[in-house]
């Protein structure tokens, strides 16, 4: 299974330039932190206590996970909006390292290019088709149930943290091309944010990440 990190990330890859898309390049590297903050909340290694996020659990197989660990383990108890912009800034190039364990389970390749023969410079090609359509798929099953008042099992409950985080790095629309199709999930998602049928722990997940991550780009936009 993906991790949410990864699949932001090949949502977030502009097929033409290979590259994150334009709209979203200022967002991504704060929702990259968002979504390995998630994962760890998701999975209970992290917990939150009085606003501020707390390690409880460190074993952890994934490779990135477990860096992401060893870095929040250095400062206990810091809020998440703290999290995510320090883990942006400790990972460095979170986006590579994404890609670069992508590649290594064959999802797809990376190409480094030089330019004036100094500065390194990335492309990114993924076989998206697919998982956009899979995507999309999954997104409206979710919807459909949440607006019954449904239960979800825990995969659809990552989905829907999924969810809420294409929506904030401004990725919607990858996964709806239509306008119509977008303002009408758009509206969906805000109204499930109020009334989620789904776990406290996921929940709380939601509302932090959601309020990080607008923080944190807000921030670093008027820098």
């Amino acid at each position: 299974m993906l991790l949410l990190a990864e699949e932001l990330f090949l949502l977030s890859i502009d097929p033409k330039t290979k590259r994150v898309y334009g709209r979203a390049s200022s967002a991504m590297p704060y929702s990259f932190s968002d979504a390995l903050i998630a994962e760890l909340m998701i999975g209970g290694q992290v917990e939150l206590h009085r606003s501020k996020l707390e390690v409880v659990h460190s074993e952890v197989e994934d490779p990135l996970l477990k860096e992401t660990l060893e870095i929040m383990l250095l400062k206990k108890k810091k809020t998440p909006k703290y999290w995510v912009s320090a883990l942006k800034r400790s990972h460095k190039n979170i986006a590579r390292k994404i890609a670069n364990k992508l590649e290594q389970v064959g999802v797809g390749n990376i190409e480094e290019k030089r330019i004036l023969g100094m500065f390194p410079s990335y492309t990114y090609t993924f076989n998206q088709t697919d998982f956009i359509k899979t995507m999309k798929e999954s997104f409206q099953t979710v919807l459909e149930k949440s607006n019954k008042q449904e239960s979800l099992d825990k995969e659809e409950e990552r989905v829907v943290v999924l969810m809420s985080l294409v929506h904030v790095s401004n990725l919607l629309r990858i996964v709806f091309p239509d306008r119509k199709e977008v303002k009408r999930t758009e509206k969906q998602i805000k109204q499930l944010s109020k009334n989620l049928p789904v776990s406290k722990a996921v929940k709380v997940t939601i509302d932090s990440i959601n309020t990080a991550i607008f923080t944190a780009s807000s921030s670093a936009s008027r820098s």
